[in-house]
């Protein structure tokens, strides 16, 4: 099987390499299995887009392996991620350098029945080429708004992990690279080679969501003063017993108004709005205390228990104890 990847400047390196190296792991794994020759080794190679080096993110370096004018037969393409648009997160334009000439090269091999991938922000290039229209996406967690913005024709399920739309496969967050070959290592090799390489990188094979990772990010860069004055009163009340009625009428609008003009501010209802805020809370303290977690349910606003567990499983994928276990300091 040949993939290439796109190393592109500004990329997280890790990402590139860190494929490699996994690819690497997959051939171990199956030369151990089925031998030197086996018609499922890997080969893997770096591609730039006028063969020329690229500088990574943290400034170093990367060679291309391969030669882009070589038009080699490839079975994946695997485009990389900029840092760049996760540290700025709400760009209005995504636009990297070759940007026009690499679209060009995955349509190329788009249209060759090349499958095509991204992992975190290399969802971008992929929407910007038009491959992702009318399909669904993912992408780092923290730019879903901004995804969903320029790309109102993709549906973008960014709690997800992994999202293969057949063509087109698209994983999550930075360190989503091992996430999306060890998917495709189980895809088009097999899950036991895809199993024994987690087991040698020392990897959960069983990543399927973001949510664990999502940091409630408040909308408020909106111009709609009545409901910037409801956040705030949210925010600083979420222990109480909030009327949403009464919320809208200490704002000065009706209430199907101020539902209308909350959602169109925030992309959230009132209610969930709320409900996310109280999860961040209790998402802290979870973190930082040894509070046990029916006090922290309690201290956040909620007597109903098991309702809380609930919405908070909803909303990180996680019950409180097993989130309390992956993060706290």
């Amino acid at each position: 099987m040949n993939i290439g990847l796109i190393a592109v400047n500004n990329c997280m390196v890790s990402g590139i390499y860190g494929v490699l190296d996994i690819f690497y792991t997959a051939n171990f794994c199956i030369e151990k299995k089925y031998g030197k020759n086996s018609k499922h080794h890997i080969n893997c190679n770096i591609y730039t887009i006028d063969d020329r080096p690229v500088t990574g993110f943290n400034g170093i370096e990367i060679k291309p392996t391969a030669s882009i004018k070589a038009n080699d037969s490839l079975d994946i393409l695997i485009v990389s991620a900029s840092a760049e648009i996760v540290v700025e997160c709400c760009q209005e334009s995504t636009e990297i350098e070759h940007q026009g000439a690499i679209i060009n090269w995955l349509t190329y091999y788009h249209q060759l029945g090349t499958v095509v991938a991204s992992y975190c922000t290399g969802a971008f290039l992929l929407a910007t080429s038009g491959l992702l229209t009318g399909k669904l996406a993912t992408t780092h967690w923290r730019n879903a708004d901004m995804f969903r913005h320029l790309y109102p024709n993709i549906k973008l399920t960014s709690d997800e992990l992994i999202v293969d739309n057949g063509d087109t496969i698209c994983s999550g967050g930075s360190i989503s690279y091992i996430d999306l070959s060890l998917y495709l290592i189980n895809k088009y090799i097999g899950k036991d080679i895809s199993a024994e390489c987690a087991k040698l990188l020392v990897f959960d094979p069983i990543r399927e969501k973001q949510s664990p990772y999502v940091s409630f990010e408040k909308q408020k860069d909106h111009h709609d003063q009545a409901i910037l004055k409801a956040q705030e009163y949210i925010e600083s009340h979420y222990q109480q017993d909030i009327s949403i009625e009464a919320l809208a009428e200490r704002v000065g609008l009706g209430s199907r108004t101020f539902k209308r003009r909350f959602k169109q501010a925030t992309s959230e209802n009132p209610l969930t709005y709320l409900q996310r805020i109280r999860v961040e809370q209790a998402k802290l303290k979870l973190e930082n205390s040894t509070e046990s977690i029916n006090k922290i349910i309690w201290s956040v606003g909620y007597e109903d228990i098991s309702s809380f567990r609930q919405l908070f499983k909803r909303f990180t994928g996680l019950t409180p104890k097993d989130y309390r276990q992956k993060f706290a300091v």
